[in-house]
């Protein structure tokens, strides 16, 4: 018997479902060394907060113990572990600045050299004379100002014309030509009639 077309080949089915079956394997483990790498990245975050709950919490022991060596009241342990915030932000800023790449650093830079700049053109502008400022209101207040725009006319709707309508009592009248009457001939004078 002859194979046509339109017949499976048995041989060909079973190695393209073990193919198809490998992809799906591969994207498989491909999605889960994905998910480790989050994993791992969420873990480190973790661990850098950890420790800096940790820093904070033995900056704030120790402030609130030299309070109470000092023997002083509440408000100055408050006062102490206020001071001692501040000098953990300081130093966790300074090391932000340690770690910061030279991308960072240029941004940095770059926002304190604009801030520099704002600084020095406000001390410039103080420094200027006060009759300078007045001379340019001046100019300001003596230019006139341009009249108002009015806005666009919208046109008004038109209204019909209404004409009076010819009474439909009284017919149409049409004006026929006279047909010619035919007389009798008028005998002469001294004729008969």
């Amino acid at each position: 018997m002859k194979k046509t077309g339109s017949e499976p080949l048995s041989s060909a089915t079973p190695f393209e479902r073990a193919r198809l079956l490998a992809d799906v394997a591969k994207q498989r483990v491909r999605i889960a060394k994905e998910e480790l790498k989050r994993a791992r990245k969420r873990l480190k975050e973790a661990k850098r907060e950890a420790r800096r709950a940790r820093k904070h919490a033995a900056v704030t022991r120790k402030a609130w113990k030299r309070a109470r060596r000092k023997g002083g009241a509440p408000s100055q342990a408050k006062v102490a572990v206020v001071k001692a915030k501040a000098r953990a932000g300081r130093a966790k800023a300074k090391t932000a600045r340690k770690a910061a790449t030279p991308v960072q650093k240029r941004l940095k830079a770059k926002v304190v050299r604009a801030r520099r700049r704002a600084i020095a053109s406000a001390a410039v502008r103080a420094r200027r004379p006060k009759r300078a400022k007045s001379v340019r209101a001046a100019v300001v207040v003596s230019r006139p100002k341009p009249a108002p725009v009015p806005p666009p006319r919208r046109p008004r709707p038109r209204r019909a014309i209404r004409r009076p309508a010819a009474p439909a009592s009284t017919p149409a009248v049409t004006l026929e030509p006279a047909a010619p009457t035919v007389s009798a001939p008028i005998p002469p004078a001294g004729q008969p009639a």
